[in-house]
């Protein structure tokens, strides 16, 4: 009797005979059809299949549909001993546990602690939290890398990142700004107040086409730490209070390499006390707003790009509005979080739900038909983490330069 290890490899062998016969182009819109996860273990089928991951037509058409589809999630944890990645594929239903599963960092032990910075278009980027210098991206699936050159920069205070893609230029390019140490004035003593020789901040920005860092001018904006949200080929930041910056919003246009001011919406609430974060959802640039009372959080969508009539207030989730399946669980978290200002809104899935992230690595849908909030169960979820939406791709760094 034929045992279950000849059968699967008789199928396999099977499978793999009959992609052969197809024709190429019927073959390439088979298997870019596979999630990312069966499309890493297709690459040792063989070394025709091998090299079929590696067309650019097969990358391309794989990467179009990822895009149109719910994003995998990625888990940065927070570990005094080795902090890892963790990524778990999502489908339109939350009823099943999904499971994390490891992703290997090959270069783990040369950069030590890392800030998770963003994605983009399947690639991260990654920096170093002692070393700002130390900065990679990196294709968690693919595991191809790419360490960036130093950038020469000076004694910094503070650094925000951003890491984007622009589809006119075709170019990747990742911001990076440094904050220098303030000069401060003592009212005793002024004639001995220090002035510094370098900037209060300093623009770095460095291209994967060219490979190069370049200087910018200073940015006279204090940014929030946050990566930046992209949006329309431009990366968003709220400014934070600094003097008569109320606020903004300021994108960084990565056709041009310049910054400008993007109208925000009428909140008609104080800023100083309430604060929001930015979004992307379905490609529309999107302010989450912590309402006055501490009880809702509203998001507003700018339905044409930076157009201020376009803002418009789309979603209000609040306890009044709100019918949760594992009561109490669900409302008392969500109640916590959104009093404490700790709730990121990720992304819309399609389903309609919009994926919202608690401080400590929670995940909550929020069911925008039925105003119901569910946590999503995850099985091996850390205690402490950061977590980004990301588009598994095959997108190989090697072929950007």
């Amino acid at each position: 009797m034929e045992s279950n290890h000849a059968k699967e490899e008789k199928l396999e062998d099977e499978t793999r005979n009959l992609i052969a016969r197809l024709p190429e182009e019927i073959a390439l819109d088979i298997v870019s059809r596979l999630p990312i996860s069966s499309l890493i273990q297709f690459r040792f089928v063989s070394q025709t299949w091998n090299m079929l991951t590696r067309d650019s037509r097969l990358v391309d058409m794989h990467l179009s549909r990822a895009l149109k589809i719910n994003p995998c999630l990625i888990f940065k944890t927070y570990h005094p001993q080795k902090e890892q990645l963790f990524f778990v594929e999502l489908s339109d239903c939350h009823d099943d546990e999904h499971t994390l599963r490891e992703i290997q960092i090959p270069f783990s032990t040369s950069m030590g602690k890392f800030r998770l910075v963003d994605s983009c278009s399947g690639l991260l980027c990654l920096s170093g939290v002692y070393d700002h210098e130390e900065a990679y991206i990196y294709n968690p699936f693919t595991r191809e890398h790419k360490k960036l050159p130093n950038c020469n920069e000076l004694d910094v205070n503070e650094v925000v990142y951003g890491f984007g893609f622009h589809p006119t230029t075709n170019e990747y390019k990742v911001i990076k700004i440094c904050y220098y140490p303030h000069v401060y004035y003592v009212p005793w003593c002024f004639h001995k107040s220090v002035k510094y020789d370098y900037p209060l901040s300093e623009v770095h920005l460095f291209s994967l086409k060219s490979n190069t860092w370049r200087n910018l001018e200073e940015l006279p904006y204090k940014l929030h730490h946050s990566p930046g949200v992209l949006v329309d080929g431009r990366l968003h930041w709220v400014t934070r209070f600094n003097f008569h910056l109320d606020c903004l919003i300021v994108a960084f246009d990565l056709s041009n390499d310049t910054f400008q001011e993007v109208p925000r919406p009428d909140f008609t609430v104080n800023l100083l006390h309430w604060g929001y974060h930015l979004a992307a959802l379905r490609g529309c640039l999107s302010a989450c707003l912590f309402s006055s009372n501490g009880e809702n959080l509203e998001i507003w969508v700018m339905e044409e790009y930076n157009k201020i009539d376009s803002w418009v207030h789309k979603f209000n989730i609040g306890d009044s509005s709100i019918v949760s399946q594992d009561l109490p669980e669900s409302c008392d978290i969500w109640r916590t979080n959104l009093q404490m200002g700790t709730i990121t809104v990720m992304c819309l899935l399609n389903n309609g739900d919009i994926l919202l992230d608690c401080q400590g690595g929670i995940l909550i849908a929020y069911s925008t038909d039925k105003k119901m909030l569910k946590i999503i169960s995850l099985s091996g979820m850390p205690e402490s983490c950061k977590t980004i939406a990301h588009v598994g791709s095959l997108n190989w760094i090697s072929r950007l330069a």
